[in-house]
């Protein structure tokens, strides 16, 4: 994420609301976080891959169907959403879907990454400052919890937020009031909050690094999103989308799939999920090949059988040597059996 508030363009659908919109965001960006990206009154969801957005969308497998009914669903509801999920698994994207299919849709989505914002400004990023409230404030500026209000707030990797910034959470979440640094009034807000993790919160509540009263907040709405090895059946299609946009944007002729290409895709273990798959998409394209880890991981077959006597027969610790999918090794297993 880079320093700077993002400036996107109003709903094309409301004549009167672009150059307004544009104009006010506009004469407010001095006053808003540095670190921070807004989205308001957009009918399409921007800031992030359009691949990885439209990839969400892909996918014919119950896995995916339940992620988008889940997501229609909660977008309905006014509460506060807790997602979860691996890296690359698309919970960016599922938290800006959640805003465009909600009420708040016509108001900002303010995205915030914790683990990105600078050490010594995660409080004045969020709940803004005052004017000398510290050195190096010389305005008035607002924060994300004020930048947000009567839209959505999206707060990335919650896990790694201090204990001052949970604090501060938990009053914006009872009161719906927030207080900048230096100040002694209270502000009004309006604000629907959408938590991501990769890390396990309930775990990190029983250790003392993360709040339990907050989290009991977090509980009543959950999304999951899986793992791309959890839908591998929807490899190929994902593969073939994200290999159409490639080329688009390269303005290159389209190659085919290979089969052996593709059944090197559903094999690999896929660490970064869709986001990996795009990349190795990336390098097919350049380079008329997956990369060499995705290559070298087909010939695992060959070293199952050793690989899983040195890990005791656990399948999972041999997947991930392999560099596969525990689910690869069960298929192959089965294969066997079947040819015995």
């Amino acid at each position: 994420m880079t320093s700077g508030v993002h400036i996107l363009p109003g709903n094309p659908q409301r004549s009167d609301s672009h150059d307004v919109q544009l104009t006010r965001w506009k004469s407010q960006s001095a006053y808003l976080p540095r670190y921070i990206i807004v989205m308001c009154h957009s009918r399409h969801v921007q800031g992030v891959s359009g691949g990885v957005y439209q990839a969400l969308l892909l996918g014919k497998s119950k896995v995916m169907q339940r992620v988008r009914d889940q997501i229609t669903q909660l977008a309905r509801l006014p509460w506060h959403v807790r997602i979860e999920g691996p890296t690359g698994s698309g919970k960016n994207v599922a938290a800006r879907l959640v805003h465009q299919l909600s009420a708040r849709s016509l108001h900002p989505f303010i995205c915030c990454s914790l683990a990105m914002l600078p050490d010594g400004l995660e409080l004045s990023e969020l709940v803004g400052h005052k004017r000398g409230a510290f050195t190096g404030a010389v305005e008035d500026r607002a924060g994300a919890f004020e930048a947000a209000h009567n839209g959505t707030l999206f707060l990335d990797e919650i896990g790694t937020a201090s204990p001052q910034a949970q604090k501060y959470l938990l009053r914006l979440v009872d009161e719906r009031v927030t207080r900048r640094l230096g100040e002694y009034r209270d502000r009004p807000v309006d604000v629907r909050l959408i938590f991501a993790t990769n890390v396990d919160l309930e775990a990190a509540a029983r250790e003392g690094s993360f709040r339990e009263d907050l989290l009991a907040r977090m509980r009543v709405l959950v999304l999951k999103m899986p793992a791309l090895v959890e839908h591998a059946d929807d490899i190929p299609e994902l593969a073939e989308h994200f290999l159409q946009q490639k080329c688009l944007e390269a303005n290159v002729l389209v190659p085919r799939l290979r089969a052996e290409v593709i059944e090197q895709l559903r094999e690999f273990s896929w660490p970064r999920n869709i986001r990996d798959l795009e990349s190795a998409i990336e390098h097919y394209v350049a380079f008329g090949r997956l990369p060499d880890t995705i290559v070298h991981a087909s010939d695992w077959r060959d070293r199952l059988d050793d690989t899983l006597r040195r890990h005791g027969g656990n399948r999972t610790h041999a997947a991930n040597e392999l560099g596969i999918s525990r689910k690869s090794i069960h298929a192959e297993l089965r294969r066997r059996a079947s040819s015995a």
